[in-house]
């Protein structure tokens, strides 16, 4: 065996010990499930890993077939509901898009803002124990696990 110092990054190979392989034994056959089992694993797999977005489609559908017979009911007709679908008609563009943005835009901070918070809590922990493994006589900042200021602070 040749030693090369460049890749193995200058340490010596280790010496290779005789051991059996888990893949050298001869395992004997599992026997095939049944066509029920193996149909209905197969099924639930496969609502394991596409559940949420198949829901999210069924309900899409239900509210757009449950909008087309409110419409279909209220075809020809006049009433309170005519004048609304009016009003709402006239509203701009810009004014409906810059709603719905903002919306977007305050939901997905609140989020972020929430998974950072997590974040903290989850490695407060850990820091805190390095920074007292440096300096055992450290004072605590007095914060919450989640980086919050204490409520007496206020």
């Amino acid at each position: 065996m040749i030693f090369s110092p460049q890749l193995s990054g200058g340490r010596p190979p280790l010496p290779m010990k005789n051991k059996k392989n888990s893949h050298d034994e001869v395992r004997k056959p599992r026997p095939e499930p049944s066509l029920f089992r193996w149909f209905f694993g197969h099924v639930f797999s496969l609502l394991r890993r596409h559940g949420g977005a198949v829901a999210m489609w069924l309900t899409i559908g239900w509210c757009a077939h449950e909008a087309s017979k409110a419409i279909i009911a209220f075809a020809g007709k006049s009433s309170v509901a005519d004048l609304s679908m009016k009003l709402l008609a006239n509203l701009s563009v810009v004014w409906e898009l810059s709603l719905t943005l903002s919306g977007i835009s305050v939901t997905l901070y609140l989020r972020e803002r929430k998974l950072h918070r997590d974040t903290r809590e989850r490695l407060t922990a850990r820091v805190t124990e390095l920074e007292l493994r440096i300096d055992p006589k450290r004072s605590s900042s007095q914060l919450t696990p989640r980086g919050q200021t204490r409520k007496g602070d206020e």
